[in-house]
């Protein structure tokens, strides 16, 4: 009897064993493609770590190059594809939600423990919605910072540090500009591209002004932002020519020849400027006097999607992608942790301190569902505005067809 009971146990085990693999959790992670051949050294490492730390649980990655990123999730959405679980720009994130494509995250990060004072507060806001949380901050980046040649500014006898007043970038610009010579003060740029709306955002934002209001309605045209917009259009003369067909990758070319004095960037333009022979460093933006530069987020948040059938074992791979020993070496931006953020800029950034405080001070882009046309209404407004149009009247233009959209 003991040898029977033996072998029916034994033949139960056998037979349950294909079941519990079976059971195995298959979790479909989506991710913006950050290298040529797809999933980097660190994506794959913490793939292996979480599913080390959760046996029970495969994560399939799939990478997918920026420009087809967004379409490829709409397609997905709409033919009942959708992923598990994926990164959002922040831009996007607003559109989702209103369209019940991805799941609000509130009661589940909470139970997680991964609250606002965990996070960036900008990065935080940018996955907020009416109210819900739809997604959790993963990396991010501000613009912009004003980095500079310290060459150039060294001898037209410009202090570096004036550079983060208003005065100060203009007088600064003015003082180094030498067209005859092919030498510009500041790299503006106005052509149709996130990096023209966002370097726009920090300048109205750095004067206390808003792109839409508290109830959706455009701002642009309101006092504090008509400044900014004048401002900006009082640097073009000393600007390289062509700005509304430039880029900030344009600039950065001028400035990596040494023709360029002053330029926009966010942190992640360090990398190469540590490979260059540019003797460079940089200020936290640029404000009015007396006021606090307020830099514009970029970034990505993990977003949960409505359909997921594995929506805990996809909460738990948000929650250790985010947590302070993995999110800094899973990120090509700045991880969104805090904490994992200043030993990450301390170990490969020059000055993690100034990024920090001008991480914790910047603010989200509009978190409006039709985000993607007001940006490309306030691509045409810089390019009014750099064109020389009349400030007012083309911030009231913008507005109206901001307003429009509602």
């Amino acid at each position: 009897m003991k040898r029977l009971l033996t072998s029916v146990a034994m033949a139960a085990l056998l037979t349950a064993a294909p079941a519990m693999a079976q059971d195995k959790t298959v979790l479909q992670f989506w991710d913006n493609q950050q290298t040529e051949s797809g999933l980097s050294d660190y994506q794959r490492a913490a793939v292996e770590r979480f599913e080390a730390e959760n046996p029970d649980v495969t994560v399939n990655v799939t990478t997918i190059p920026y420009p087809e990123y967004q379409q490829r999730l709409l397609t997905a959405v709409q033919g009942g594809n959708a992923p598990d679980i994926a990164t959002l720009d922040q831009i996007w994130v607003a559109a989702f939600a209103a369209a019940g494509a991805v799941e609000d995250l509130s009661e589940e990060a909470a139970a997680a423990g991964l609250t606002k004072d965990k996070f960036f507060p900008g990065a935080w806001d940018s996955a907020s919605y009416e109210g819900g949380l739809y997604g959790i901050p993963f990396n991010v980046d501000v613009w912009q910072f004003s980095f500079y040649n310290a060459a150039l500014l060294q001898e037209a006898g410009v202090d570096p540090a004036s550079l983060a007043t208003w005065d100060g970038l203009k007088a600064a610009a003015e003082a180094v500009t030498d067209r005859a010579a092919g030498r510009f003060g500041v790299g503006l740029f106005g052509h149709e591209g996130e990096d023209t709306v966002v370097v726009m955002n920090s300048f109205v934002f750095s004067n206390g002004g808003s792109v839409l209001g508290e109830d959706g309605s455009c701002a642009l045209d309101e006092p504090a932002a008509i400044e900014a917009l004048t401002y900006l259009q009082s640097l073009v003369p000393y600007a390289p020519q062509g700005i509304l067909n430039a880029s900030s990758g344009d600039m950065r070319q001028l400035f990596l020849n040494g023709s360029l004095a002053i330029e926009f960037w966010p942190a992640l333009e360090q990398p190469t400027l540590q490979k260059s022979a540019i003797d460079w460093g940089f200020v936290n933006g640029t404000a009015p006097e007396g006021k606090t530069p307020v830099g514009t987020y970029g970034g990505w948040n993990l977003a949960i999607f409505s359909a997921s059938p594995n929506k805990d074992a996809a909460m738990r791979f948000a929650e250790f992608l985010t947590r302070e020993d993995v999110n800094g070496d899973v990120v090509d931006l700045v991880p969104a942790n805090t904490k994992a953020a200043a030993a990450f800029l301390a170990a490969n950034r020059e000055g993690p301190d100034e990024i920090m405080a001008h991480l914790e001070n910047a603010r989200p882009r509009p978190l409006s569902p039709r985000y993607l046309e007001v940006a490309d209404i306030e691509v045409r407004l810089a390019q009014d505005v750099y064109s020389g149009e009349d400030v007012a009247a083309a911030a009231k233009k913008a507005c109206d067809a901001i307003d429009a959209l509602n």
